[in-house]
């Protein structure tokens, strides 16, 4: 996700303020649109250049209403009292040169002989007088650089010769004056400040819709957040729909559109109402059948809209222009337009301008509808076939116009798992006449209700009742399966495998081809042996809860390969989604990765009428976070963050946070706290999902790197925790490691005996191994050689990165303890080099610390070596260090090769050494070493 606008303002505030103290000064220009937040900016460079403390601020904003009086800037400016006694005359007679030159005079020496500055900060310098402007541009460039800041807002576009232009001009002229362009929030920007506002995201549709409502407003965003009440807050993770409330936002972009002449602004209309290019030849067409001259390039000049292509087609400058254009068009004339690019293009978007174009349900129109949503349905063009059915709705009024509409979308949108779209639509259904398509449409609709309980009563009297024709047994089919689906997501989950083998038989029985059907709307739902073995994988799921692990062991692979038959279908990443579940849940991570990366590729090649569209980018980025592939983890997070809110899965959002918070707390690369904040709300559902003990992984990761052992006992004593059923149980590995951290050996070694008896079934080493437990539990008990054993053990264990890492680190220190500094520098070499190459800053600064210490006691120990040696062994080794072979050795202290070969291994032996050139780099260090502390000395 793209970053904070608020912390990306804070951290450009303290850039600027380290500029401008290191070079003394200088100028900065804040500009943008109005409501941008450059007020906001400005702000928060003073807050920051009062807490450093180190020049005062001063704050002045220029006023409309006085930008007719001459210098009533410059006497805001003097009233602020930069200088006591101070006392320019600024009538409006005197000239601004000799005003500006007084002005720079008095600045300089306020702050002449003094290492102290000053920083001027003037918000909308837009308004500023022309007299005081131009004694601001004779003032600036003279007092720049030289103690004095001056930092300006302005609102674009800058006038000729206003303050504006003339601070633009001079920091494109020199590259150390500084120039803030403050733009419209985008999309991706408006969802990381609800992360920040309300500790939950929101969907790209509703950003969007923000986006739109304001323009890209800073202040207008931040206008419809604060509307936001703490009930609907608590509520953001459960919802579809943020609330957008009518605020009356003043559209910042319509400036350029309004500088234009009546005819050029026509021009940009019909370029803004059709909402894709505009080939050149149309657009003139179309003014042509309008009767318009063409002022295309007077509209391109004034930036509304713009050539694309090398000029062969017109679009608007930019998307958000468009959106403040179109709302201004007179509603005659806009249909107007839209019945003309109707006749000049074809399939959806000729279809589209021709609804834009008309005044009321037709003939024409209905045929139109129905030829168009058989045609993109059957391409899966479901979005366009949706929408063009909701612009009928919005010109139909007769009541079976309207049913056959709605019937169609809904159909459609269950196809798609999207029905949460349809749910403004469910009280008109359910005023429908009674049948068993409106039972089924109402209660498919329910399913994405998430706060009331699913009605299974009146599901059940709709699986009840006698079917009269196929196509009633196929909605009865598909009902059925997704009441089971539907079951799987409450907690009375457990009756699912009662249901399981019914609605198998129940569909086995009912059509087997969509040719049987009467509706060929239905033919979707009639798929029996896909839909038959998603059921066989939604049973192991049960058998998980039920602790038959084995049993999933046993079942998995066959059931892997009758997926691997299926077409690539939504069925197939359904199945591939619960596979790679269950994988995970018997610890089979690189096989639950492979499927997850198989569903995913098959959601990135577009395949729709998925249920669960968002889960497996959830397992694929648990496994690499397992892997110690933090990059890759939150690459597929970021894809994720793209479709959550668009997935029936609502739990997923919080799991991705928890995965996120957990990234974060290892990597350091980002405060993890609001991510751990919004995974606590995963406690809010009452169902067994996938990852639902995340969001307390992710507060354990964080205890441990900030060494709460006390947290970390807390957490994992929880009751609500102990009680999770779909879990790998990773925490009891924390557990177990903070119990020896505080001595509470017996309770630790209670623990690991309990991990034994699980390890492999409902518990596993992916959070570190039981050997690394058993070592440092013999560690902590004195049974020395004990832990060595398991130690080593542990390290053959090198699957999960990290926790290899710090089982390196705690053995690294073991051997410190046990005087073994070489091999502990070795084995600290490894761990600091894996968490440098995890990236994992958590952990690396201990592991830093501990490696000095051993390369510093090893240091020491082979210095004393050195010092006990013999005469001879010195000798020797100092021949040695400058290269010498044997046979030279020899013959320089005339003794026998034998003998020296003798003396050389004596040396390595006794330095604990493998080479000679070792003995080099040692003895050369060890005189550098001596050189040192006898000059200090000296």
């Amino acid at each position: 996700m793209s970053g904070n606008p608020i912390t990306f303002r804070r951290q450009r505030a303290s850039e600027v303020l380290d500029n401008v103290f290191s070079q003394g000064g200088g100028t900065v220009l804040v500009d943008g649109l109005a409501g941008m937040g450059k007020t906001y900016f400005l702000r928060e460079l003073a807050q920051q250049a009062r807490q450093r403390e180190l020049w005062p601020v001063t704050f002045l904003a220029a006023d409309r209403i006085e930008r007719g009086e001459p210098y009533s800037f410059i006497e805001r400016f003097l009233a602020a009292g930069f200088v006591s006694d101070w006392d320019v005359e600024t009538e409006s007679k005197k000239q601004p040169l000799s005003v500006a030159r007084a002005c720079v005079r008095h600045l300089l020496n306020s702050t002449s002989g003094s290492e102290q500055g000053h920083i001027i900060l003037i918000d909308d310098a837009h308004w500023i007088d022309a007299d005081s402007t131009r004694v601001l541009r004779h003032l600036i460039p003279r007092v720049n650089r030289r103690n004095i800041v001056f930092v300006c807002s302005a609102r674009t576009p800058h006038e000729p010769s206003s303050i504006g232009q003339f601070l633009a001009q001079a920091a494109a002229a020199n590259p150390q004056d500084q120039h803030i362009e403050i733009g419209p929030l985008q999309e991706s920007e408006i969802r990381a400040l609800a992360m920040d506002r309300f500790g939950m995201t929101i969907s790209h549709h509703n950003a969007t819709e923000l986006q739109r409502a304001t323009g890209g407003s800073f202040l207008g965003v931040d206008s419809i957040f604060s509307q936001v009440t703490p009930e609907e807050v608590k509520q953001l993770h459960r919802t579809w729909k943020f609330p957008i409330r009518d605020v009356e936002v003043q559209n910042p972009l319509l400036g350029s559109f309004y500088e234009l002449d009546t005819q050029a602004q026509t021009v940009a209309e019909i370029v803004c109402l059709a909402q894709h290019e505009l080939p050149r030849e149309v657009l003139l067409a179309t003014l042509e059948q309008l009767g318009l001259p063409n002022k295309i390039y007077d509209a391109i000049q004034a930036g509304v809209i713009r050539e694309t292509g090398f000029g062969k087609s017109i679009v608007p400058k930019h998307e958000l222009i468009a959106s403040a254009v179109r709302s201004m068009v007179n509603p005659p004339f806009r249909r107007k337009v839209h019945r003309v690019l109707s006749e000049s293009t074809d399939g959806y978007r000729s279809v589209w301008h021709m609804f834009m174009g008309a005044e009321s349900w037709n003939e024409t129109l209905a045929a139109r509808v129905e030829e168009y949503v058989t045609e993109a349905t059957e391409l899966s063009h479901f979005d366009h076939a949706s929408e063009i059915l909701r612009m009928g709705l919005e010109l139909a009024e007769d009541s079976n116009v309207r049913q056959r509409l709605i019937t169609d979308l809904v159909l459609i949108s269950i196809r798609a798992k999207a029905g949460y779209r349809c749910l403004d639509l469910l009280p008109e259904i359910e005023s429908f006449p009674h049948g068993m398509l409106r039972e089924f449409l109402a209660l498919m609709l329910r399913v994405y209700i998430v706060d009331d309980p699913y009605p299974e009563d009146r599901a059940r009297a709709v699986l009840d009742a006698r079917s009269e024709t196929p196509d009633e047994t196929a909605l009865q089919g598909y009902l059925l399966f997704t009441l089971i689906m539907m079951m799987m997501r409450s907690p009375e989950r457990r009756r699912v495998l009662d249901m399981i083998p019914v609605a198998q038989d129940f569909i086995a029985k009912g059509p087997q081809s969509p040719e049987e059907l009467l509706d060929r709307r239905f033919a979707w739902m009639v798929a029996p042996q896909d839909f038959i073995l998603h059921l066989e994988c939604m049973e192991l799921v049960q058998w998980n809860l039920a602790g038959r692990q084995q049993d999933i062991r046993m079942a998995l692979p066959e059931l892997m390969r009758r997926v691997a038959t299926l077409p690539s279908n939504g069925t197939k990443i359904d199945c591939l989604t619960t596979l790679s579940g269950l994988a995970m849940a018997i610890g089979q991570t690189f096989r639950a990765h492979d499927m997850a990366s198989q569903a995913i590729d098959l959601l990135d090649r577009g395949v729709l009428e998925s249920w669960s569209n968002a889960t497996p980018r959830i397992i694929q980025a648990h496994c690499c976070l397992l892997f110690g592939k933090y990059h890759e983890a939150a690459e597929a997070l970021d894809q994720f963050d793209e479709i959550n809110h668009d997935s029936l899965d609502l739990e997923a959002r919080l799991t991705g946070a928890a995965l996120r918070a957990k990234i974060l707390t290892i990597t350091q690369q980002a405060d993890p706290q609001a991510y751990i904040g919004q995974a606590e709300r995963l406690w809010d559902f009452d169902w067994e999902h996938y990852g639902r003990d995340l969001a307390v992984m992710a507060q354990l990761e964080y205890a441990r790197a900030h060494g709460n052992d006390q947290a970390i006992l807390e957490i994992t004593a929880r009751p609500e925790v102990l009680n999770i059923a779909t879990t790998l149980r990773g925490f009891l590995t924390y557990r177990a490691h903070a119990l020896i951290d505080a001595g509470e050996l017996d309770a630790a070694e209670d623990l690991i005996e309990e991990l034994t008896r699980r390890r492999g079934t409902t518990w596993f080493e992916h959070w570190g191994s039981l050997d690394w437990l058993k070592a440092r539990l013999a560690q902590a008990h004195g049974r020395l050689d004990a832990a060595q054993q398991h130690y080593k053990a542990a390290l053959k264990q090198q699957t999960y990165p990290l926790a290899w890492a710090l089982t390196n680190r705690d053995y690294g220190v073991f051997l410190l303890e046990q005087h073994d500094f070489e091999k502990a520098d070795a084995v600290l070499r490894q761990a600091v080099t894996t968490l440098e190459d995890l990236d994992a800053a958590a952990y690396l600064a201990s592991a830093r610390k501990q490696l000095d210490t051993a390369i510093e006691e090893n240091r020491q120990s082979r210095n004393e070596v050195l010092t006990s040696m013999t005469q001879r062994e010195r000798e020797v080794a100092a021949l040695l260090a400058d290269g010498h072979s044997n046979r030279s050795i020899a013959q320089r202290l005339v003794v026998s090769q034998s003998t020296a070969r003798f003396h050389v291994s004596n040396i390595l032996r006794k330095l604990q050494l493998n080479s000679r050139a070792e003995v080099a780099m040692l003895f050369h260090e060890s005189l550098r070493t001596r050189a040192t502390e006898e000059s200090a000395t000296d």
